[in-house]
């Protein structure tokens, strides 16, 4: 389903990933969703296919685990710090679990 296209236009893409995160509170695994996928877009004004493969940026990668988070908090979870507070206190973001080459244009 990563990259797949549906439709007989071929006009959607859906998108899966999946993220670890881990910082000095320890390491947490979230799916970049819809909503999270639209907040980037609308953050950063560029499809994130095309943000992966044409203007690879840390920050991009950064900023997705760091809404990931966020969103979890709001939901209940640990609270989570403004985005250049909470980059203090990130080790690492890692793609998991993802299909091959998600980011891709082309899918």
């Amino acid at each position: 389903m990563a990259g797949e296209r549906h439709g007989d236009s071929g006009d959607r893409l859906m998108i899966s990933l999946n993220l670890r995160v881990t910082t000095t509170s320890g390491s947490s695994d979230f799916t970049v969703g819809p909503k999270v996928q639209v907040a980037f877009e609308r953050e950063f004004k560029v499809g994130l296919p095309k943000a992966f493969a044409a203007d690879q940026k840390m920050e991009h990668l950064y900023w997705l685990a760091w809404k990931c988070a966020s969103d979890a908090a709001k939901a209940g979870g640990p609270p989570v710090k403004p985005f250049d507070g909470w980059l203090d206190t990130v080790e690492s973001v890692e793609v998991v679990g993802a299909d091959a080459d998600p980011l891709s244009p082309e899918g």
